[in-house]
């Protein structure tokens, strides 16, 4: 069990939140939240504050600091690259936007559909390079170490699949091919969902 996952566990078992348990140790409740969400670790100060308080030794704490190390350097990494996801997908978003409006005419009518589907592929090719596995997200799935990749490849896939399809559906219905349009947004949306759920259930064992 990662430190993360043991902290938490060991302040839900005490019954006390993030902001009590930072107020008995004399931090703040930030440095609490990043390292449960497996952002940060302790000092070796905190590390035995955290040890007392709960009363258990560092080892059984951290067994594995070096480990530990690495895992949230991996981390901080998804992080960052979450932030440059989210950041490229709004520029994406407003270029489309001011592309549209200004020089597509027959585009304009889909721009909300361009930008959702922009955003989708984006996210599929984030999730497909194995990033959906943050700290967080995993805190609250049942996927094994050993089947994030599988998992991770298969959601994004979905999501990237839908995301095409939903662009494809926009441009095909500004160029006036609306029935056209929404088979193409159907398939695709179709086949993606298939693929997130064959993940949901063979990997998370269920939806949530």
């Amino acid at each position: 069990m990662e430190f993360s996952e043991k902290l938490r566990q060991l302040r839900n078992e005490k019954g006390i939140s993030q902001t009590k348990l930072a107020a008995d140790i004399h931090i703040s409740r930030s440095a609490v939240a990043k390292w449960e969400n497996g952002l940060g670790l302790p000092n070796d100060d905190s590390l035995k504050m955290l040890a007392d308080y709960f009363g258990i030794s560092i080892d059984e704490l951290i067994p594995n600091k070096s480990s530990e190390e690495i895992f949230v350097s991996k981390n901080k990494t998804i992080d960052q690259q979450k932030k440059v996801i989210i950041g490229f997908a709004a520029g994406c978003g407003l270029g489309l936007f001011i592309l549209g409006f200004i020089f597509i005419e027959p585009l304009r009518e889909s721009l909300i559909q361009l930008g959702l589907g922009v955003i989708c592929a984006l996210l599929g090719i984030f999730n497909m390079c194995g990033n959906i596995g943050t700290i967080h997200w995993y805190n609250r799935r049942k996927v094994t170490k050993e089947n994030q990749k599988a998992y991770c490849m298969f959601v994004g896939l979905g999501t990237l699949i839908v995301g095409v399809a939903i662009i494809a559906g926009a441009v095909i219905q500004a160029l006036g091919y609306l029935a056209a349009s929404g088979l193409a947004i159907g398939v695709g949306m179709l086949i993606g969902l298939v693929l997130i759920l064959y993940a949901q259930f063979k990997y998370n064992r269920g939806l949530f």
